[in-house]
């Protein structure tokens, strides 16, 4: 218990003299029990930059005191501090991968995952980035926190595609790739989740969902400034698209490019037999088709005033339109926010 009698300078071998810093300052233990642990050698000195204690002087010491604590000592009191190496054994990862029927070695467990998440103090609704995702351990700990407590955490797991070993049991299984792995297990992870708590309140709002992305080069073609192949350029540019890309390739980049969160939800419909893609509830509208007629573009605004975004914006290709009078009823229609592609 502190006291009052817990005030008294603490000399150190160099005749520097210690104290607390205020006359309202107690130390944690009275003099006699202070010589009794100094004696022992749990007592130590570390210089600091911004201590509080002070000097003789009454001004900020360099110098602030430590107290050593043994393992021993907290074994006999059953209070030992945490071990993460045995606390969190990789045989508890293998026994989670063998439960999900996923074939995968030197995974991390989860729970060491959402002991490193909860130190950080983020809150429920933080993002969690995962640099070398591997079997993708951390997506299935966020995933875990969240039915525990309801958090509205999201995950983001990078790995490259680095292929698995030809004879191991993840490649005969199917699995070419770690990114294949990390998947996998987050699909059938989370549907694991969801159904070891059905009968939890508000398990119906887990999301378990996800997307996967691949870095590549753009969609769109370079402009080939070489003036002795102007018009070869020019004939390949008449569509601006790189070849074999899927339109939602290219709705992912213009996404993109417009700052929108690739976690926006994508609806795609139908109008007069083309494809329109809005995002984020009418924020954006994509078609990419030919052709385009005065009524799909008509059809696009009903479909606007269906969702009654605050904003939105509308792309087309450059040379989709049908003829330049549809062209300049989307350009002049209102709708301010038209861009091409």
């Amino acid at each position: 218990m502190e006291t009052k009698e817990g005030f008294f300078p603490i000399e150190k071998k160099d005749g520097c003299k210690i104290k607390p810093n205020s006359t309202d300052g107690v130390w944690r233990w009275i003099y006699e029990k202070y010589i009794t642990e100094k004696n022992k050698g749990n007592i130590e000195f570390k210089k600091t930059t911004n201590g509080v204690l002070v000097n003789e002087n009454g001004k900020p010491s360099k110098w602030n005191i430590y107290t050593k604590i043994w393992l021993n000592d907290r074994q006999e009191e059953g209070q030992t501090p945490v071990d993460l190496i045995t606390k969190y054994e990789n045989r508890h990862s293998a026994k989670e991968l063998l439960a999900l029927n996923i074939p995968f070695d030197f995974s991390k467990p989860t729970d060491l995952i959402k002991y490193l998440i909860y130190i950080t103090q983020q809150g429920k609704d933080s993002v969690v980035l995962d640099f070398f995702a591997g079997s993708s351990t951390t997506a299935h700990a966020v995933m875990q926190l969240n039915a525990e407590d309801c958090g509205m955490r999201k995950f983001i797991m990078v790995q490259l595609p680095e292929p698995t070993d030809s004879k191991s049991e993840a490649y005969k299984a199917g699995y070419k790739t770690i990114c294949e792995i990390g998947k996998e297990r987050i699909r059938r992870a989370g549907e694991k989740i969801v159904q070891e708590n059905k009968d939890k309140q508000g398990i119906e709002n887990l999301d378990i969902g996800f997307k996967v992305f691949k870095l590549d080069s753009s969609n769109i073609k370079k402009w080939d400034a070489n003036a002795d192949n102007l018009e070869i350029n020019m004939d390949n540019m008449i569509d601006n698209f790189v070849p074999d890309r899927t339109e939602e390739d290219i709705v992912y980049e213009i996404m993109l490019k417009y700052g929108i969160d690739l976690t926006y939800p994508v609806e795609m419909r139908k109008i007069e037999d083309k494809k329109v893609f809005s995002i984020g509830f009418g924020a954006l509208f994509i078609c990419l088709d030919d052709d385009i007629t005065l009524e799909v573009v008509e059809g696009i605004v009903k479909f606007k005033d269906e969702l009654k975004p605050e904003i939105t914006r509308i792309v087309f290709k450059d040379n989709g339109f049908k003829n330049d009078s549809v062209k300049a009823f989307a350009i002049y229609s209102g709708y301010p926010s038209y861009c091409n592609y």
